[in-house]
């Protein structure tokens, strides 16, 4: 039986259990599956549970399944095959954590540090400016996800999401984010978790390659690969390539589009990353007098979207912080690229949210951006472009800011206010930079959203920085639907947000577990179980 019971926003866990024992009539034992907040009526924000009697644990399900795969994978004698994975985010560390499992012993490779490495080169970067391109907000153990607001919802639907979040829970994270709406952990636990999957993962038998780049791959009959090669010389057999370098790796795209792998241009989006004082979207969420009638509150969250069809136009929100900070997400000196992020506890005084304009095939080739390259060369000329209009030569160490209300009227801010940003900002005449195209749909965009929300445009202390343009990869490597296998090479994988068949931790770490198992069912043979079946088509586009 599955029931809904919705409560005021304070109250305690008796009073779920009460509520529940009404219901039902007598204790039973019971699983949470869904909890969410109704802000809705600001005087009476509750909170829904979607709850089921039915306690069996979807972990035996996997089990079961892994038991059966690694037998038939004994029996045909196929275990001696080294798979190896490039990128160790989330669709790399799931791909091979499931292909572990079935007891093979994958190599990974990443060009980056471990994560303590990581963290301490991040720290020098917001301080100094010293940037290290291997290091840095996207690349490194974790990958991207580690620097953001750690966020696990998603809009697929897969049976592989629970074993996600059992397998973060395994390791270390709390078990509210298997039934919280928008589950979320945080940069400071989630990069904890993955730093204790890495290390279990490598205890088991998985060798991690960090501070190592791939530089390219052998093949025989010219489209198998065989092998795969290394900065520094080395040369790996390889059985399968699951490749998962994320959507900053240009090394890789320049390395595919070189060997003539198929690949397609996808749309994607550039745009701004808006702040405001976390106290502001609370009193726009939750009213104006949110904090005596709750006290204390989660930091409140949005989502804004706007749509006009006539133009084939977008202008949406992404990557919302609440309580965060506003990142340099820079991977190299001759660009700037933003990004945000938030702890566990969304406790800093502001909040932020990319807002991005989708940038279509149309859109390129009528300014000039021909052919499938076209996305990447304008979101590296824009980063350029920002870079300049605060740096010097050599640097992206600042970030380019505007005060919101001068960026929608066409006017450079003569300062900045207070901001969370961990690197330097310095005013720029942001509107001047975007082509027109793109300005003119973010101004329409905010002016839709301050209807939506009033006051999200129009507060004299929101600010917007730039530029936001890694929300996804501007390509998308081709592979077949079923058997997830690029055409141009019948053992390559590309998987996860660099291959642009996932949007966040959860969809490229399921797309991660969906091509591993794609390659176990390859091998042996055997396909239609149901839990697979299932997951098809589950990525997000």
């Amino acid at each position: 039986m599955q029931v809904q019971i919705t409560l005021p926003y304070q109250h305690s866990q008796a009073d779920l259990e009460t509520a529940l024992r009404h219901r039902f009539g007598a204790d039973i034992p019971y699983r949470i599956l869904k909890r969410s907040i109704d802000a809705r009526q600001h005087r009476n924000i509750r909170v829904t549970y979607s709850v089921t009697t039915d306690t069996h644990d979807p972990a035996a399900d996997f089990q079961t399944l892994i038991a059966r795969q690694k037998q038939q994978l004994q029996s045909k004698e196929v275990m001696n095959a080294r798979p190896v994975v490039v990128g160790t985010g989330p669709a790399g560390i799931f791909c091979a954590y499931w292909l572990r499992l079935h007891g093979f012993t994958p190599v990974m490779l990443e060009q980056g540090p471990p994560m303590m490495q990581r963290i301490r080169d991040m720290a020098r970067f917001m301080k100094q400016g010293d940037l290290h391109p291997w290091s840095n907000i996207c690349f490194g153990a974790g990958g991207a996800g580690t620097y953001s607001d750690g966020k696990l919802i998603t809009r697929i639907r897969s049976p592989f999401i629970s074993f996600v979040m059992q397998t973060f829970v395994d390791h270390g994270a709390p078990e509210e984010i298997r039934y919280l709406y928008n589950p979320h952990l945080g940069s400071n636990k989630i990069r904890q978790c993955i730093k204790r999957l890495l290390d279990s993962m490598e205890e088991s038998g998985i060798t991690i390659h960090y501070n190592t780049r791939f530089t390219g791959y052998r093949t025989s009959n010219g489209e198998h690969i065989s092998g795969v090669e290394t900065h520094d010389g080395q040369s790996l057999d390889c059985h399968a390539l699951f490749l998962a370098t994320g959507h900053s790796a240009r090394d890789v795209y320049r390395l595919l589009r070189h060997r003539q792998a198929q690949m397609s241009l996808k749309e994607f989006a550039i745009g701004v990353r808006v702040e405001h004082p976390a106290v502001a979207i609370n009193q726009i969420q939750y009213g104006p007098k949110y904090r005596e009638l709750y006290g204390s509150i989660e930091t409140a969250q949005y989502r804004l979207a706007s749509t006009w069809k006539e133009e084939a136009r977008a202008v949406y929100s992404f990557c919302m912080c609440p309580g965060g900070y506003v990142l340099n997400a820079s991977t190299d000196s001759t660009g700037v690229v933003t990004n945000g992020m938030s702890n566990y506890r969304k406790s800093g005084r502001f909040s932020n949210a990319a807002i991005v304009v989708n940038v279509s095939a149309a859109d390129l080739a009528e300014r000039g951006y021909d052919g499938i390259d076209g996305g990447l060369a304008l979101q590296t000329e824009l980063e350029a472009t920002f870079r300049a209009s605060v740096n010097t030569p050599g640097s992206s160490h600042i970030v380019p800011g505007q005060r919101l209300q001068d960026f929608l009227q066409g006017e450079s801010s003569s300062s900045l206010l207070d901001s969370s940003c961990l690197n330097p900002v310095a005013p720029s005449a942001m509107h001047k930079l975007f082509p027109e195209f793109m300005y003119s749909a973010l101004r329409k965009g905010f002016t839709s959203f301050d209807r939506k929300m009033r006051g999200f445009s129009s507060h004299e202390r929101a600010q917007v920085f730039g530029l936001e343009s890694r929300t996804s990869s501007p390509y998308r490597i081709d592979r077949d639907r079923e058997s997830l296998r690029s055409p141009s090479h019948p053992n390559l994988y590309p998987i996860g947000e660099g291959a642009g068949y996932a949007g966040g931790i959860t969809s490229a770490a399921v797309d991660g577990i969906r091509a591993a198992q794609a390659y176990i069912q390859m091998l042996t043979g055997v396909e239609g179980e149901e839990m697979t079946q299932k997951s098809k088509h589950d990525s997000e586009p």
